[in-house]
């Protein structure tokens, strides 16, 4: 599999870690299930590989077989001997770190260096090609395929063919791979293309797994994503996750984790787009539950690392229901399905977080720690010319910090993409002066809250 040399750079960038996301040797990484699903994203992790010395042999091999286009049995060759030599091969007796208990833990063989390659390569494609179609304006859709597997995942094969717009939040949670072994994959299609596969669909050409051929109607409603609790022995959480998706597999590598649309999926509104007022204190309190300010921390970390780069997202908070008929009542504009504030790493180090910097009134690395913060406790102001949201709040003695969310915006790129609150601009601000921006957002603009 020949990967772009952006996509290899994706795999390169991934920082080798144990268990707590901490960078090894200070932590150990014993089961899959020990990392966060948005972290297996962002980091480089294999179960059992428990020395630095190995993940890092595994990791440089990985990167080598993306940036030189290495075959399946190339990679084995390659990385096999070192493996063997190091004694990370076959079964062996270990301590599990978790319990303490004596285990017999499969390391590395043939099948696993294949599962390895290939979630790994499959993964860094599917995160290119979501950055270019993103940023494509002539592709407004995405075409969800099935691969050349033998045997399809019967969910998997329900979503076949189906065509969205880039802007339905269905991709939020559905973008593959789903599944180990999934090679189910997406194709970027023009308005025109579209129109033609909803009215005549496509023949799929004959193959060795299917020597008949077959033709395939294209499906053009998103169906309803359904979660399933799935219990995670090694944390002890209950965890929800799409039905029909791997709970390895529960995040993007194209977006983000899928933290957003679970979030969304929770937020449900009245008629007039407020919530219940249960709902947003529950709201409330999982965004200042301790697990979920230690997993928007890494998010900030690894965005100034540059670990995570571009349109990558996490939720940084959620339009209040009275903010939302607010905006209905006064300025028309109504929020979309999704409600959940989107925070996107370029923000924190692209050429906005660069000019922030550089005239020293960037937020910083701590100040971007309390982004959920001003969201949820600031002032909330509205901008008639921009149609913008401001939200202030006390970043110290004599300053604010100043965050701007455009209530309805395509992130994501250039083209069409997820329609969502996002966060434009972050900075802090005096408060002091007569012509001081802090002075002219509270007499000048309108406030809401």
């Amino acid at each position: 599999m020949i990967v772009p040399k952006q996509i290899a750079a994706f795999l390169k960038n991934k920082i080798r870690v144990g268990a707590d996301g901490s960078p090894f040797p200070a932590s150990k990484n014993f089961s899959y299930k020990d990392i966060r699903n948005e972290e297996h994203t962002t980091n480089f992790t294999v179960a059992e590989a428990m020395q630095m010395d190995i993940l890092k042999d595994i990791h440089s091999a990985v990167e080598s077989a993306a940036e030189k286009g290495w075959t399946l049995e190339h990679f084995k060759k390659e990385l096999r001997p070192t493996l063997q030599s190091k004694g990370w091969w076959g079964k062996k007796e270990m301590i599990d770190p978790l319990t303490n208990e004596m285990v017999k833990a499969q390391l590395s063989s043939d099948r696993r260096l294949k599962v390895i390659y290939q979630t790994n390569l499959r993964s860094a494609y599917q995160q290119g090609k979501w950055e270019r179609s993103q940023n494509s304006d002539i592709h407004p859709y995405l075409m969800y395929r099935v691969g050349n597997s033998k045997e399809h995942r019967k969910k998997h094969l329900s979503w076949d063919s189906l065509i969205l717009p880039k802007n339905d939040s269905w991709w939020n949670s559905h973008y593959p791979p789903n599944g180990w072994g999934c090679q189910c994959w997406t194709q970027a299609i023009t308005e025109n293309r579209a129109e033609k596969l909803r009215r005549d669909g496509f023949d799929v050409p004959p193959s060795i797994e299917d020597n008949d051929g077959y033709h395939v109607d294209a499906k053009i409603t998103a169906p309803q994503t359904r979660y399933v609790s799935y219990f995670n022995n090694r944390k002890g959480t209950i965890e929800k996750v799409p039905y029909g998706v791997d709970p390895a597999f529960n995040s993007n590598v194209g977006r983000a984790g899928r933290d957003i649309p679970l979030f969304d999926s929770f937020m449900q509104r009245r008629s007039d787009g407020s919530f219940h007022p249960d709902i947003e204190a529950v709201a409330k309190t999982i965004l200042t539950n301790k697990i979920w300010r230690q997993n928007f921390d890494a998010f900030i970390k690894n965005s100034y690392s540059g670990a995570i780069q571009g349109y990558r997202a996490t939720p940084a908070g959620f339009v209040e229901g009275n903010v939302a008929v607010w905006l209905k009542k006064n300025a028309g504009i109504e929020i979309g399905d999704s409600v959940t504030i989107a925070l996107e790493a370029r923000l924190l180090n692209g050429p906005k977080a660069i000019r922030h910097g550089t005239a020293g009134n960037a937020i910083g690395k701590n100040g971007a720690r309390v982004i959920i913060d001003v969201l949820m406790y600031g002032q909330v102001y509205f901008e008639d010319n921009t149609k913008n949201l401001i939200y202030i709040f006390p970043h110290s003695e004599n300053q604010v910090s100043k965050i701007t969310v455009t209530p309805i915006k395509k992130t994501g790129g250039r083209g069409s993409a997820i329609l969502s609150p996002v966060i434009d601009n972050i900075q802090t601000i005096p408060i002091s002066g007569e012509a001081s921006e802090y002075k002219r957002i509270v007499t000048k603009l309108h406030r809401i809250k």
